[in-house]
């Protein structure tokens, strides 16, 4: 387990060094840790999550569309070969979802599929918040009736709720 940096460790960071330790509270899209880094020294941790969360909602639909792609399937493949990023196979396994029967891991795969075959993106959803599979499953049918427009906004709503409980895991907010 990494040792979580405190306010003035955080702010100490380089803009180099702030990219790698927090290239990945966004999945796979170290331009937030990038974009982020530009703030430096931050006042406390809420403003460095707050600068991450508005980051993510002024991104163009094209850019939330592109992170949303870039996030795996809940218990997918990457899960199976264990090819998910450290934060996602962490988080998936949080909830149980690494060790699902086979007939939890179909119904979730189907409505994965579904979901992605309208949406055209993957069902992402913070499973540390969902907390059970039974949530996740009532939140992939419900969301399932959201038009495009709506379902972006609440899929990126899901990213920040992500992003947040990451950064939550590498600084020590006392």
């Amino acid at each position: 387990m990494r040792t979580k940096l405190t306010l003035e460790q955080l702010n100490a960071l380089s803009p180099t060094e702030f990219h790698k330790v927090f290239e990945n509270v966004v999945e796979c899209w170290p331009e937030a840790a990038i974009f982020c880094s530009a703030m430096l020294p931050f006042k406390n941790f809420d403003t460095m999550i707050y600068l991450f969360e508005n980051y993510l909602q002024r991104l163009s639909d094209e850019n939330k569309l592109r992170i949303l792609r870039l996030h795996p399937d809940l218990a997918g493949k990457l899960l199976d070969t264990h090819q998910l990023t450290e934060e996602s196979s962490y988080e998936q396994a949080s909830v149980g979802l690494d060790k699902l029967t086979a007939e939890d891991k179909q119904r979730l795969t189907d409505l994965n599929e579904q979901y992605k075959r309208k949406f055209e993106f993957p069902f992402v959803i913070c499973v540390r918040e969902a907390s059970k599979f039974d949530a996740i499953l009532k939140g992939v049918t419900e969301r399932m009736s959201n038009g495009p427009a709506v379902e972006l906004e609440i899929a990126i709503g899901e990213v920040k709720k992500i992003c947040r409980l990451r950064i939550l895991e590498l600084v020590n907010k006392l």
